[in-house]
C-alpha cells in the first residue's frame, strides 16, 4: 500500500477539532488558500477555482453549502480520495528528553498530585484523590528512586482504526459515535474505545512527526479481518443497549397494530359485502405483523473513516531503589497505560507498592510491619510474632518475660519494682499493702491464706505483731 500524499495531523482530543485539522491539511495539500468568515470556509485553488464549505449543519440546511462533518457526503468523498493514496496518517513518536526522565514521570516516590486529580481537605491537610479509571502513575512508598537503567529499546508499530457508527430507529433519534480499535503488529487487539478515551496519548513529553512508510496489503487485510470480527460482537452489545429503553414502546406499538388487524377481521366477518377467507386472512395477518415488527428494528451504518499507523518504542528498564530493591518493567511511549507491576511474592499486579527493609519491593498485601520500630518487611522476611498484639517484631528485639519466658514487644514490657526484672502484661500484679503505686512480677509476690492477700517481698517478710 502506498503512503498518502495528503498530510494529516495526529488525532487530538475532540472530534470537531480533529475533523477541522484534517480538512485544513487536506486543503493545504491541494494548495488551496483558506479564508474563514461567518461559519463559511472560502477556498481558492491555484487555477482560480473557488469553493465554499461549512462545519455548521444549520448553515448547510439554510444555504445548501457542502457540510464537513462525520457521515456527510462531502466529507466521505474526501476520505475516499485520501484512501486511494494509502494510509491516511503515519506518525513517529519520540521522547523529547532522555529516556530516564520520560520513564520517571510514570513513577512517584513522594506525595504527588497531578493536574486532573481532585483535591480534598482532611482537617487542614490537602489530599489528592485520582478519579481516573487508571491511576496517573505508580506510587512508590518508603523509598526513593536511586537509578534507572535501560535494558532494551525496540521499535514497535500499532494500528488504529476509526469507525463511524450510526444507529437508526424510527422510535428514537439517530445516534452517532466514533469507535477506535487499536491493534499491534501481531493483530492482537489492544483496546476498543470511544474517540475521547483513545489509549494513544500525545503529551508534552513526546515529539510527533509524520513519517514515510508502507504496510503490505496482506497485513492490512489481516488487521481488517480481526477488527471486523470484533466489531460484530461490539455492535450486538451496542444495539441491545440502544434498544433497551425502546422495548416497552415497541411492544405497545405492535399490540396496537395487532389490535387494529383483529378489528378489521371482525368488521369483515360481520360485513356480508365481502367474501371473507379465514386462511388467507391468517397468512396476511402473519405477514403484516412481521413487516410491522421489522420497521422497529434498529439499523446500523458503519464506515471506516480513518486508519492511523503509530511508530513508537517499547522500553524495558530497571528501577533501582534506595533499599537496593530492583523493579523490572516495560513502557510503550505514547500508549496510555498504567505501570502495573507484578508483585514478586503473590504475582498479582499493583499500582502502589512498598520498599522493605529486607531489600524487596512488594504490594500492600505482602508486607509486615514491626510494631516496635515501625519498619516494613516483606512476608518473606523472618520476624517474631507477638500473640498478644497480633503484630510482628524483629527477631532479637523486644524482651523476654521473666515469668512466661516468651518474647514480647517492648510496648508490653513492665519492670518489677523488686528486682527490676522484665515482665509482660499477663504476669504482673500489685501488693495489697503497697497498692497500685508499684508493680511486681507474679513470681515475686507471696500469697497469704488469711484474707487471700498477695504481698511483695518487703511486706511478706515483715514479722507479725
Amino acid at each position: 500500500m502506498n503512503k498518502t500524499t495528503t498530510p494529516t495531523t495526529p488525532p487530538i482530543t475532540t472530534l470537531t477539532s480533529n475533523i477541522e485539522s484534517f480538512f485544513e491539511a487536506y486543503l493545504k495539500a491541494k494548495e488551496g488558500k483558506i479564508t474563514l468568515k461567518n461559519n463559511l470556509i472560502h477556498v481558492t485553488y491555484p487555477n482560480q477555482q473557488e469553493a465554499i464549505y461549512t462545519y455548521c449543519p444549520s448553515v448547510e440546511c439554510e444555504k445548501k453549502i457542502p457540510l464537513i462533518a462525520p457521515g456527510s457526503p462531502t466529507f466521505q468523498q474526501i476520505l475516499r480520495e485520501c484512501q486511494k493514496n494509502g494510509i491516511l496518517c503515519q506518525i513517529q513518536l519520540c521522547p523529547k528528553n532522555d529516556l530516564q526522565t520520560t520513564i520517571q514521570q510514570y513513577f512517584k516516590d513522594a506525595p504527588f498530585a497531578c493536574i486532573d486529580c481532585d483535591k480534598v481537605f482532611i482537617g487542614q491537610k490537602m489530599v489528592s484523590v485520582c478519579v481516573k479509571p487508571q491511576s496517573c502513575y505508580h506510587q512508590i512508598n518508603n523509598s526513593q528512586i536511586h537509578q534507572i537503567k535501560i535494558s532494551k529499546q525496540e521499535p514497535v508499530k500499532y494500528f488504529q482504526f476509526y469507525y463511524s457508527l450510526v444507529f437508526y430507529n424510527k422510535l428514537r433519534s439517530k445516534n452517532e459515535e466514533i469507535l477506535t480499535v487499536l491493534l499491534d503488529e501481531k493483530t492482537n487487539i489492544i483496546a476498543v474505545t470511544n474517540l475521547d478515551d483513545t489509549p494513544i496519548i500525545i503529551d508534552d513529553t513526546l515529539t510527533v512527526s509524520e513519517c514515510k512508510g508502507k504496510i503490505k496489503p496482506e497485513l492490512f487485510d489481516q488487521l481488517r479481518e480481526v477488527v471486523d470480527k470484533k466489531l460484530q460482537s461490539i455492535l450486538c452489545e451496542k444495539v441491545t443497549l440502544f434498544d433497551l429503553p425502546l422495548n416497552r414502546e415497541k411492544k405497545a406499538k405492535l399490540q396496537t397494530f395487532e389490535k387494529r388487524l383483529k378489528q378489521e377481521r371482525r368488521e369483515q366477518i360481520l360485513s356480508r359485502k365481502h367474501n371473507f377467507d379465514p386462511l388467507k386472512w391468517q397468512n396476511n395477518y402473519q405477514t403484516l405483523l412481521k413487516r410491522e415488527e421489522e420497521t422497529y428494528l434498529t439499523n446500523i451504518s458503519i464506515q471506516l473513516i480513518n486508519f492511523l499507523v503509530i511508530n513508537t518504542y517499547k522500553i524495558k528498564f530497571d528501577l533501582i531503589l534506595n533499599n537496593n530493591a530492583t523493579i523490572h518493567s516495560t513502557l510503550t511511549l505514547g500508549l496510555n497505560q498504567t505501570i502495573d507491576l507484578t508483585c514478586p511474592l503473590c504475582k498479582k499486579t499493583f499500582t502502589e507498592g512498598y520498599a522493605t527493609h529486607d531489600s524487596m519491593y512488594v504490594c500492600e498485601n505482602c508486607i509486615k510491619q514491626s510494631i516496635d520500630s515501625g519498619k516494613l518487611y516483606s512476608k518473606k522476611a523472618t520476624l517474631s510474632f507477638d500473640d498478644t498484639l497480633n503484630e510482628y517484631i524483629e527477631q532479637g528485639s523486644g524482651f523476654v518475660c521473666s515469668v512466661c519466658r516468651k518474647r514480647h514487644s517492648n510496648l508490653l514490657e513492665f519492670k518489677c519494682n523488686h528486682d527490676n526484672s522484665s515482665i509482660c502484661i499477663h504476669h504482673y500484679s500489685f501488693c495489697n499493702i503497697c497498692g497500685n503505686e508499684k508493680i511486681y512480677s507474679k513470681d515475686n509476690l507471696s500469697y497469704t491464706d488469711e484474707f487471700k492477700h498477695q504481698l511483695c517481698p518487703k511486706h511478706a517478710k515483715k514479722p507479725k505483731p
